[in-house]
């Protein structure tokens, strides 16, 4: 009875130490003293299984422990699940080989991923550089009116500035802009003001005297939803004046308590007034108001678990009042086989345009600034992420889908990719913004850089 006592006790220690492990990988910012915790969880785990069972049962019940944990971890907080594939370096992916134009990026600094040729495919005659390397993973880009470039990087709770003072294609040393915040993502550039989208609360932040650091921080809104679930927060803002800000919903698929989840608000920024504009959007990453301002677009990651067809991933047209399904239908007013019904569906907002299931489209941007031939110019630019909830991977690349008259193709067309190759992964890409000089940039934060992509002429 005693050894059974013993075995179970080191089980237990053994699952604690794996799924505190795994946990730590979902908070965006932690000490290197927490890992203390599971470290001596583990240890206490292992001698006491193998003095009572010995090395070999020891072997199998650490692996055992660990895929019960990680099962547990992904039914537990399925939007940010961890996969043991995941767990491998950088640098293990051999350099690509295009079947269509190949491009080699240029880079600055050759250092991990980039200690290797890189190569993407491309549709486009474009050249890419690597145009910035950031101690984190960056996402969403702001420029303001002198042509700094902000990223916010949410796992370090900062904003960054990119500045390319010599004209050579490549940003200086960053400069840390903000610190000390709360997940930030969504950044908008305005008068003057940066508007900073936290998981909790928007702020603005204004540099007084110049000298490159946020020294006027003001809440624009606060109490914003954080009881776990999708964390980011993006913002656009329209001709109107209004910050309109995406929050994503608390679980895969369920009906909400709180009114403000998956919905896009309007905030005034001046007295941080809100109402909910749009309801029923999953987790829009990517919002965008057209070249005329006059149409707000956004981009929904649909629910995860219906295989790897359905739902898609939604490229959307904002309309104020709209009611976009989720979580009773998605698509084409297509019903959801667990939650939906056909007179629900009836009454909402079908997608404009339909992505593959899980490709995970996050940043967009229109390209009406871009110097570069009409067809380019005429598009909407959608960062495809990437999968994890798929037999087969998608995504991973940048599409653009061409837009007339207020209206979007149907169907995307493939522009760059290369992130994915072989099943394996070196990169992937977040936020598309167009810069002051015509070119298009693009965050990855896998690689924890930015590329400059600028056609040619």
């Amino acid at each position: 009875m005693k050894r059974q006592l013993l075995l179970a006790s080191g089980c237990s220690m053994l699952l604690a130490g794996w799924f505190s492990a795994f946990l730590l990988n979902t908070v965006p910012q932690y000490s290197s003293l927490y890992i203390i915790g599971p470290t001596l969880l583990l240890g206490i785990g292992m001698a006491v299984i193998r003095k009572t069972a010995g090395v070999k049962l020891t072997v199998v019940t650490m692996g055992l422990t660990a895929l019960a944990a990680l099962l547990a971890m992904n039914q537990l907080n399925p939007d940010k699940a961890l996969n043991l594939s995941a767990i491998q370096r950088d640098n293990d992916v051999p350099a690509l080989t295009g079947e269509l134009t190949s491009i080699m990026i240029r880079e600055a600094d050759r250092v991990d991923p980039f200690a290797v040729p890189r190569w993407m495919e491309t549709f486009a005659d474009v050249d890419i550089q690597l145009f910035a390397r950031l101690p984190g993973p960056p996402r969403m880009m702001a420029f303001d009116s002198r042509g700094h470039l902000y990223v916010t990087i949410p796992k370090l709770g900062a904003i960054y500035q990119l500045t390319d003072a010599d004209n050579d294609g490549y940003s200086e040393q960053p400069v840390l802009f903000h610190v000390g915040m709360d997940y930030p993502h969504g950044l908008i550039w305005s008068d003057d003001k940066l508007y900073v989208a936290e998981t909790s609360q928007v702020l603005e932040l204004r540099d007084t005297n110049q000298d490159d650091q946020a020294d006027n921080i003001r809440i624009v809104v606060d109490d914003l939803p954080d009881d776990g679930g999708h964390l980011t927060r993006s913002l656009a803002m329209g001709q109107d004046g209004f910050l309109y800000l995406s929050i994503g919903s608390r679980c895969n698929a369920c009906e909400e308590i709180n009114p403000w989840r998956a919905t896009i608000l309007k905030v005034n920024p001046e007295t941080g007034r809100t109402s909910i504009f749009a309801r029923g959007l999953r987790n829009t990453v990517g919002l965008s108001f057209s070249a005329d301002g006059e149409t707000l677009w956004g981009s929904d990651n649909g629910r995860d678990r219906l295989g790897d067809e359905i739902p898609p991933d939604e490229i959307n047209q904002i309309v104020e009042s709209g009611d976009y399904g989720w979580p009773f239908c998605f698509g084409q007013q297509l019903i959801d086989p667990e939650l939906g019904s056909f007179e629900r569906c009836q009454q909402t907002v079908a997608s404009q345009v339909d992505l593959p299931a899980h490709s995970a489209p996050l940043g967009i941007t229109f390209g009406d600034r871009l110097d570069a031939p009409e067809e380019y110019k005429n598009s909407l630019y959608v960062a495809l992420h990437g999968s994890w909830d798929a037999t087969e991977p998608k995504g991973y690349e940048l599409i653009r889908i061409p837009y007339d008259q207020h209206l979007l193709q149907k169907h995307g067309e493939k522009f760059l990719s290369g992130w994915l190759s072989q099943g394996k992964v070196w990169g992937r890409p977040v936020d598309p913004v167009v810069g002051p000089d015509g070119n298009l940039y693009l965050s990855d934060d896998r690689a924890n850089a930015i590329y400059r992509i600028s056609w040619k002429h």
